[in-house]
């Protein structure tokens, strides 16, 4: 009996000491304990975009909570002295209506606050994610799109014709419209809008500002596992746009890809750029100067002579992200990690915060320098 008791109160004290990390996790995002997640149980017909191998995650995952529990202690402590805050957009609505120039077919659509987000959040996000996630993206969307639509009116450009942005809704850019959401999600048509549409007025109105005008607010698909400052990438300072920890990305579908490209379509595609680039020594020698970011993306890489940003390497060569290491044995090989500009909100990062009982405010907190 003395043994079997003294084996309890070990296994009780292991399993306290077990979850410390989780709860020091919680308490570095700031979860917002009074989150709605009742949206969260959607059908079991809407499979989760995530496969699972609890296995092996369960171990990396712990390694990457423990980076993540300290990267963010940081941001927060950094975060007291921003000045961006979420506010209520009731200024910034405008008529409560956006116009977009649909350039598939070069017609104006114009859709209500409520009926643009709906589309905008579902373009962006599947149903599968978390609700709290999707709040946060919700109010990313909104903030972006506010700005852009409240710049536009201020200085109105004539190819717009009266729109306040563009998109080509035949892709899928920007908005899905109703009828693109129903081919997408047949038979589960009404329970997923009715997913997005409660999320929209759990956050409508909501949106991210600076000293009273709206952020730049900027979100993307996959980190390579620690997001890039808006300077690094962009050029222009933004102190609510710094680098920040995202590690559960490495658990990411495709966070890695790799592309191979010969000399041949390698050298057409830099010659397609810039007249300037210069192939005349050995393949092996095109490429110099590479230098970095602190996120480990790409900042700028000499090639054929030439100076380019690993933004603009990305985009001649059709890379998913400017993170990218590159070897030379008879054909470029690239090796690359996430997927999109790294820059602002990851949105799978954003998903496994949400996961993790982290509410929207934390999430937006954390990938934004947001006191809240």
């Amino acid at each position: 009996m003395k043994i079997k008791r003294e084996f309890l109160i070990c296994t009780a004290i292991f399993v306290l000491m077990a979850s410390l990390p989780l709860f020091a996790i919680g308490a570095s995002y700031g979860v917002d304990k009074s989150a709605n997640t009742d949206m969260s149980a959607v059908s079991s017909d809407v499979k989760s975009s995530k496969p699972e191998n609890k296995a092996e995650k369960t171990s990396s995952k712990a390694e990457s909570k423990k980076a993540e529990s300290k990267a963010t202690s940081s941001v927060s402590e950094s975060s007291q002295e921003s000045h961006v805050e979420v506010s209520n957009g009731d200024k910034i609505s405008a008529d409560g209506k956006f116009k977009i120039l649909d350039t598939s077919t070069n017609e104006v659509l114009t859709l209500t606050d409520e009926e643009f987000l709906i589309g905008a959040v579902a373009a962006e996000m599947p149903p599968s994610y978390e609700t709290e996630a999707l709040k946060a993206q919700c109010v990313a969307t909104y903030t972006c799109y506010a700005k852009k639509r409240a710049d536009e009116r201020d200085n109105p450009h004539e190819e717009l014709n009266g729109a306040d942005f563009s998109a080509d809704l035949s892709k899928k850019q920007v908005y899905l419209t109703p009828d693109r959401m129903k081919e997408d999600c047949g038979e589960n048509y009404e329970e997923i809008y009715s997913k997005y549409k409660g999320v929209v007025e759990c956050v409508k109105g909501e949106v991210l500002t600076y000293k009273g005008e709206l952020i730049t607010c900027t979100y993307f698909a996959i980190s390579s596992g620690k997001t890039d400052s808006f300077k690094d990438i962009f050029g222009k300072d933004l102190p609510y746009l710094t680098a920040v920890s995202s590690p559960y990305d490495a658990f990411a579908p495709n966070y890695k890809s790799e592309k191979n490209i010969s000399e041949e379509d390698f050298k057409k595609a830099f010659e397609k750029s810039s007249d300037k680039v210069d192939f005349s020594e050995k393949a092996d020698k095109w490429i110099s100067n590479i230098k970095l970011t602190d996120s480990g993306s790409v900042k700028s890489i000499k090639i054929g002579g030439i100076e380019f940003s690993g933004s603009k390497v990305r985009e001649i060569l059709g890379l998913r992200s400017a993170c990218f290491s590159i070897k030379y044995d008879n054909e470029f090989q690239f090796e690359v990690k996430g997927y999109g500009h790294n820059v602002g909100m990851s949105q799978y990062g954003a998903n496994e915060m949400a996961k993790e009982g982290i509410g929207y405010k934390g999430i937006l907190e954390h990938y934004y320098k947001v006191k809240l």
